[in-house]
């Protein structure tokens, strides 16, 4: 707030030439103050020794006269109401605008007394009490001077002045000359009255010069509103009013002081700063609102049971996930401890070689199928051909035997011929009668078996005894040469158990190894070249011996579900998936062209043991890309053989009478070979989509075909058994939750053809076959037209 002025040191010197130093410095200094009119602070000289004594002297003597005109010239008494004429000098102190600071000052209590000092002065051991003891007289001489209430002993001496106006700072000449007198009075142990009782000890004598200042001394600050020149001018005034009335002055400083006593109170308790405004102003404190605690609820015993309940229950969930954590930890601690166990039982020195032994192995196996794969190519590809050319001569055989047994019934019929037809007679009638040799030999097979059997619904694939040892010599020789392939090859190359026994022995010592390098992942194009090698002599679509039975199967199930590895951790592990992998991606294609190029679907025995292939070892499969592939495959052969090999031949109602007739005859094995491939289609229902599968049965098969001939059939037993063989090939699970009393809208047709037939047979009087067509009802879920039936002619189903 204010700037300290530079502290002027004083040290006692005994000649009177250093008195006249500091009085020119001390002039010197006046002079510049002079200059400086802006400053701020308070500034005085010192007195020279001489000048003391010479006062101290006229004061024995009873000069009255003012001390200060007899030593220099200078101002007179300190006074605060007065001025000296001509005093050109005058002191302004700049107020800060904002953030005034309060000084209070305390009061010193009286009947103190001043601690004594040494004689000489000259000791530096002075105490901070005495200079506060100092300071405060300093300040007391300066209010009572200010109120005209002198000492008795410098009240005569001090020369008359105009009283000074309120709240006016003395000048420096003021200052110096009431510390002077001061000084000179305790030198002679004179008292100076202050309207205090002090008392007065010899020790206060030996005050030296080496004191402060008054703007020298620190000012103890304290919090307030005022500063304290404006404390020291309300004081000043108050005096002059009170005169010299001392007992309202004592008041005025106690009720200060307890003022002074009672802010520093609430500082040190924190009030607030409101509080302190208050107790400033000397208002009542602000009133404390009353503070009513609120009613709690009522508490029960049951309130009581369910937090507690509810606590528990927390409680034990916490204890539970702890208990599973406790189980994962041990069980993961287990597991470190036998990787551990392993990795100390394996030294790198042992995997190191380990490793180079396999990178070795691998490399070597990789170049021999390199080398090997060509001819196992050309080998595939050898037998493929022989068994495409096989079933291709076989299909054109048939289709040829249909189109000269439909030309030979035409001819017959009546109808013209041309000369064309004529040259090629003895062609026709040479395969004609071919063919009849081969349904002869059939039919006695069949006689000989008891087996019951429709004319058209066998397969016709028997093969000249020459074609047939042609084609067994080709395929004996393309198997040789498979055994002979890898004859050159060390067993550990070409034996897939071996190969498998190599990766498992890293699976076993090295298990992290293994399958951080995915070798599930590329097992099964490392074990293609094999496989297919022992395929080759394989035909899914004849061969009595099932997948799961070939060596190479065996293995690679060994390798997958290793008698080691715990049952429940075959799902979590990779390696099961091994087999499914090899299946998928090199039997899988091989079954596709064989589909595509050898499958006739007219044979049940073929179709037979292909669902039963893609059943067992496909369907797990369905949404890879190669199963996807088949099924496509599959489906466009069936509608292939539906367009290609079923023929319905129309011929008047008057030819067909006659059931032994060639055009009748020729009809039924048409129907039947129909009804076998209806019955061939629908075995795939499990492994094609039902939509598709009835679209092909029912739509291109029934409604288109084999509906013709049942129509034209008269209402007897044959017709009966017809439409039961058909109802035969019907899978169940088609008619599966249907409640609405109406079968399939595809089998509307069938099923009113079947109704009517009943109706016919009743002005027959057949109740057997009314019955039988009854029941075909109720079994395609057609329960509106069989209740109908039931109801009109009492006919009752047997259980």
């Amino acid at each position: 707030m204010f700037r300290k002025p530079n502290r002027n040191l004083r040290v006692r010197r005994a000649e009177s030439s250093g008195d006249d130093k500091e009085e020119e410095e001390g002039d010197r200094s006046k002079v510049e103050r002079q200059r400086r009119p802006g400053g701020r602070g308070l500034s005085c000289g010192t007195k020279k020794r001489k000048d003391e004594e010479e006062e101290a002297a006229a004061i024995e003597k009873g000069d009255t006269g003012d001390p200060a005109e007899t030593s220099s010239g200078t101002a007179g008494l300190l006074s605060f109401t007065e001025e000296r004429e001509g005093e050109e000098m005058t002191f302004k102190i700049k107020k800060p605008s904002v953030n005034a600071v309060v000084f209070n000052v305390q009061k010193r209590p009286e009947n103190v007394k001043v601690a004594s000092r040494s004689p000489d002065g000259d000791s530096q051991g002075s105490s901070n009490s005495e200079q506060e003891n100092s300071e405060s007289e300093d300040l007391e001489c300066f209010k009572e001077e200010s109120s005209g209430s002198a000492s008795t002993s410098t009240s005569s001496s001090s020369s008359p002045s105009q009283p000074s106006r309120a709240g006016e700072i003395p000048d420096a000449n003021k200052i110096r000359a009431a510390r002077r007198q001061r000084k000179l009075a305790r030198t002679k142990g004179a008292f100076i009255s202050l309207h205090v009782s002090h008392e007065v000890s010899d020790s206060s004598q030996s005050e030296s010069d080496n004191e402060l200042d008054d703007h020298e001394r620190r000012i103890k600050f304290a919090p307030g509103v005022k500063s304290l020149n404006e404390q020291m001018a309300e004081e000043m005034a108050s005096s002059s009013d009170s005169g010299s009335d001392s007992g309202s002055e004592k008041q005025k400083d106690n009720d200060e002081q307890d003022r002074w006593e009672e802010q520093q109170i609430r500082k040190a308790v924190k009030y607030p700063q409101a509080m302190s405004e208050h107790a400033l102003r000397g208002d009542s404190p602000p009133r404390v609102k009353r503070h009513v605690e609120p009613k709690l609820p009522t508490v029960t015993m049951e309130d009581i049971k369910k937090k507690l309940t509810t606590r528990i229950a927390s409680i034990q969930e916490v204890h539970r996930s702890h208990v599973l954590e406790n189980e994962k930890y041990t069980h993961d601690l287990e597991n470190s401890k036998t990787v551990l166990e392993k990795l100390e039982s394996s030294s790198s020195e042992q995997s190191v070689k380990f490793f180079k032994k396999m990178k070795i192995y691998v490399e070597n196996f990789v170049d021999c199928l390199n080398e090997k794969i060509h001819q196992i190519n050309e080998l595939e590809a050898e037998m493929f051909q022989i068994l495409e050319n096989r079933a291709a001569t076989l299909l054109k055989r048939r289709q040829d035997d249909l189109r000269n047994e439909s030309v030979a019934v035409q001819k017959l019929s009546g109808n013209k011929v041309t000369s064309d037809v004529e040259t090629v007679d003895d062609i026709v009638e040479k395969q004609i009668q071919d063919c009849e040799l081969r349904r002869r030999k059939r039919r006695k097979r069949r006689q000989e078996t008891g087996e019951d059997h429709f004319e058209g619904m066998s397969s016709d694939d028997e093969l000249t005894a020459d074609l047939q040892n042609s084609i067994q010599k080709s395929r004996g020789n393309l198997l040789v040469q498979c055994r002979t392939i890898l004859e050159d090859v060390h067993e550990d190359f070409c034996r897939v158990k071996n190969v498998l026994c190599t990766f498992h022995e890293w699976r076993v010592r090295f298990s992290e190894s293994y399958y951080d390098a995915y070798i599930s992942l590329c097992l099964h194009k490392i074990l293609n070249p094999l496989v297919r090698l022992q395929l080759i002599g394989w035909n899914p679509l004849e061969d009595v011996t099932d997948l799961d039975q070939m060596p190479w199967y065996c293995d690679l199930e060994e390798f997958c579900f290793a008698k080691e590895e715990h049952e429940n951790n075959i799902e979590e592990n990779a390696d099961h998936k091994v087999l499914s992998a090899v299946i998928e991606k090199t039997v899988v294609p091989r079954v596709c062209g064989f589909i595509e190029h050898v499958w006739d679907p007219l044979s049940s025995q073929q179709t037979e043991r292909l669902v039963c292939f893609c059943k067992t070892h496909v369907l797990e499969n369905e949404s890879s890309k190669t199963v996807k592939d088949l099924i496509a495959c599959l489906v466009s052969r069936l509608k292939k053989a539906i367009e290609d090999d079923v023929y319905i031949p129309l011929y008047p109602k008057r030819v067909l009478e006659d059931r032994n007739s060639p055009h009748s005859k020729f009809r039924e094995r048409q129907f039947w070979s129909a009804v076998k491939l209806l019955g061939n289609v629908t075995r795939w229902d499990g492994f094609l989509e039902e939509e598709t599968l009835q679209e092909l049965s029912l739509d291109k098969l029934l409604n288109r075909y084999l509906l013709l001939v049942l129509l034209n059939t008269e209402p007897n037993s044959d017709a009966v058994t017809k439409c039961s063989k058909v109802v035969e090939c019907l899978p169940q699970s088609w008619f599966k939750g249907i409640e609405s009393g109406l079968s399939l809208a595809k089998l509307a047709n069938f099923s009113k053809h079947m109704e009517q037939c009943i109706h016919a047979l009743q002005k027959q009087n057949d109740r057997k076959s009314m019955e039988m067509l009854t029941s075909l009802l109720m079994k395609i879920k057609a329960q509106n037209s069989a209740e109908e039936v039931m109801k009109k002619y009492s006919i009752a189903l047997r259980t």
